[in-house]
């Protein structure tokens, strides 16, 4: 059985030997507290060099990297100098790769939770790698460095700011002992001598290690955001004891039963392999462990701090038409023809605004209330796909900009806003609330909607769980299309995938036979081919309203569920088969007593699914870019789907281009089809 020394130089009374299992295998892990003792870390190191398998050091200073160069403690560097047999780690070559990469991930999708806030660090020094990725994403510092080394009154508010402090500074550190007594109190009263502690003491913020946060006072952390390297069960109680509203702990519990710090995961990867740990295989672990930030709400107060009541969603006209429903261009309606061609371009000129309200918007299943606020871009699609993708960026992030303001913690892009250029990734990148396109529940309601009409027609044959039909998806390789057809092919018997790229097509065809073996899966790049096969078709393109399928091809008793937006089906092609179902798919009721002051061109509390999907995040406190890109993840749409049942966002009554579809449209659709089929023998 591998054994692995643990010495946590600043840690006391945390002694412990016990088996623990990692990755499949047994090993002893015995830790020695020693409380800042530099002798007795010395005895151990050279106790159980060439005994045991590893030996790991925490709670002493590492070495820094600067733009000079390397800084080290000579004090440090000695103790992890005496080992010559056994492998001697500390936990640094994991920090310096994990944390900066984990904590940029963290802040992405939870922008909210970071973004322009006051971030006060104990010592910048013991610490580098997130001081560089928290300058880098545009967090406020302050630095407490010069009072927590030498008692100065000031402080610092950047790298370069910390580099020359330490180059300055570092010959008078490097004398100093490692001790308790030399580690900072942060004491509020301290404030009062040192002036600095005011400043230090107004941050949201706060970030350290667990060996500091451990020693100092911690009266000024009370409501507070902690961010720490990790957090084991002990300090946990601690935080809690001292009305810390929340804790982000980088280091997540990977060994069953115990936390352990970075320096004690770095040994148990040493391990259990023959050489010196590297960096690829650092990679490869963090890979392998699948490492996250863990975000933990500690104070009951918390929770309602953290509530988030307001999202913000953006809207834009679907055609020339809707340009003339504004107010003011209401009059211009009878000139539509003369004028709209011109008008739609002159409005590509103007700035997005703030539209209207959507009030009492209510969680079935928490009670909670969120309000939406939704905004306006006057471009139609035909001019946001036009236009430099740049422009359009810029109309969005400064609506995002204006919605944190009022109150938003995350907004949804609607119909081509999220289509435009890289799919909302840009937008989400310069945006201070993080952004979701809606995708996910786009695709979700699809399947609701295409699910209760093929059930209502009753023409497709089930055996088991599976459909004995064909289904066909047309934009088979977009964001909703390709994770539809990777859900289709677990329900239906045969799948006809249709996309105007060919290689794209070979690609989705070998994801979803993976999938789904059973399902017969074929590719075309046109739809007409074999439309008169299909019992569902599925149309989710941006095609802007022009002919992609021809109708009179379409199978009696089909059908058609069209989440375009402009309709791929148009109102003439649909009245034309009157044995052919097209319904609208995409609209789902929010629960509540919803109030809207938005004309969306829906009725009562029924909305766009891309808009519920903003409101559900909401509701469920899920405050993060939850879809982006033109990949939807399987996972992510079961995942909504749970959190539309559990708080009560529902399929709505099906639409078709005239409003809503009433069980007796069902009923003769599928008269006029059982007839056209025994007409067609």
């Amino acid at each position: 059985m591998k054994q692995v020394i643990s010495i946590a130089f600043a840690q006391e009374n945390k002694n412990y030997d016990e088996i623990v299992e990692f990755r499949g295998e047994k090993v002893r892990l015995t830790q020695y507290a020693i409380g800042f003792n530099y002798s007795l870390a010395r005895t151990l190191i050279e106790k159980y060099d060439g005994i045991c398998d590893v030996i790991c050091l925490s709670g002493v200073p590492p070495r820094i990297q600067t733009k000079s160069g390397v800084i080290e403690h000579p004090s440090s560097q000695k103790l992890k100098s005496l080992a010559k047999v056994t492998p001697l780690v500390d936990g640094q070559l994991l920090k310096n790769i994990y944390i900066p990469w984990a904590f940029r991930q963290y802040y992405l999708t939870n922008k909210s939770t970071l973004e322009n806030k006051s971030v006060s660090m104990y010592t910048g020094a013991l610490q580098k790698n997130l001081v560089d990725i928290i300058e880098e994403l545009g967090g406020n510092l302050c630095l407490a460095d010069p009072y927590f080394f030498l008692r100065m009154p000031y402080n610092l508010h950047s790298n370069n700011g910390l580099e020359k402090f330490l180059r300055t500074l570092f010959p008078v550190m490097s004398k100093m002992k490692f001790k308790e007594s030399t580690v900072a109190t942060f004491r509020l009263e301290d404030q009062k001598i040192y002036k600095g502690l005011k400043e230090f003491f107004k941050g949201e913020i706060f970030v350290g290690n667990e060996g500091t946060i451990q020693i100092i006072d911690k009266d000024h952390l009370k409501g507070k955001t902690v961010v720490l390297d990790f957090m084991g069960t002990l300090m946990k109680e601690r935080l809690i004891k001292a009305g810390v509203k929340d804790c982000i702990s980088c280091m997540p519990k990977v060994v069953k039963g115990r936390y352990v710090n970075f320096s004690v995961l770095e040994a148990l990867m040493q391990a259990l392999q023959p050489d010196s740990l590297s960096a690829d295989d650092i990679l490869w672990w963090i890979s392998e462990l699948d490492l996250k930030v863990e975000h933990h709400q500690l104070s009951e107060d918390s929770k309602s701090i953290q509530s988030t009541d307001k999202f913000a969603f953006i809207i834009h006209p679907l055609s020339k038409d809707y340009l003339f429903k504004h107010p003011l261009l209401k009059k211009l309606k009878p000139a539509k023809k003369q004028l709209g061609g011109i008008l739609e371009k002159a409005l590509t000129y103007t700035p997005g605004f703030f539209y209207g309200k959507i009030s009492g918007i209510i969680s079935d299943g928490n009670g909670k209330e969120v309000e939406g606020l939704i905004y306006t871009v006057s471009d139609t699609p035909k001019m946001l796909m036009e236009q430099n993708p740049e422009k359009v960026y810029k109309k969005l992030v400064d609506i995002c900009k204006d919605a944190k303001k009022n109150g938003a913690n995350i907004i949804g892009l609607g119909a081509f806003t999220k289509i435009v250029g890289d799919a909302g990734i840009s937008v989400e990148q310069r945006s201070p609330i993080p952004v979701t396109t809606g995708n996910s529940l786009s695709a979700c309601s699809t399947l609701w909607a295409a699910k209760f009409a093929v059930d209502k027609i009753g023409l497709v044959k089930k055996k088991s769980s599976t459909w004995q039909g064909k289904v066909m998806v047309i934009g088979a390789t977009g964001a909703i299309g390709a994770v539809s057809a990777k859900v289709l092919a677990t329900r239906w018997k045969e799948l006809v995938l249709v996309a105007p790229r060919a290689y794209k097509l070979l690609e989705l065809k070998e994801e979803i036979e993976a999938i789904a073996p059973n399902c017969k899966v074929s590719i075309s790049t046109s739809p007409n081919k074999v439309i008169k096969e299909c019992d569902l078709i599925i149309t989710t393109t941006s095609a802007r309203g022009k002919k992609i399928l021809d109708i009179k091809q379409v199978k009696p008793g089909a059908v058609i569920c069209d989440v375009s937006r402009p309709f791929d089906i148009s109102e003439e092609d649909a009245a034309s088969r009157p044995d052919v179902m097209v319904i609208a798919s995409g609209e789902v009721q929010l629960p509540g007593h919803v109030k809207s002051k938005v004309d969306l061109g829906l009725e009562g509390n029924i909305v766009y699914a891309c808009l519920a999907e903003t409101a559900l995040l909401a509701m469920d406190g899920k405050i993060e870019s939850f879809t982006l890109g033109r990949n939807i993840s399987y996972e992510k749409v079961l995942e909504i789907d749970r959190m539309a049942k559990e708080h009560g966002v529902k399929l709505s009554a099906i639409m078709g281009h005239n409003g809503f579809i009433s069980n007796d449209e069902f009923k003769l659709c599928k008269e006029h089809a059982l007839k056209k089929r025994n007409q067609d023998g």
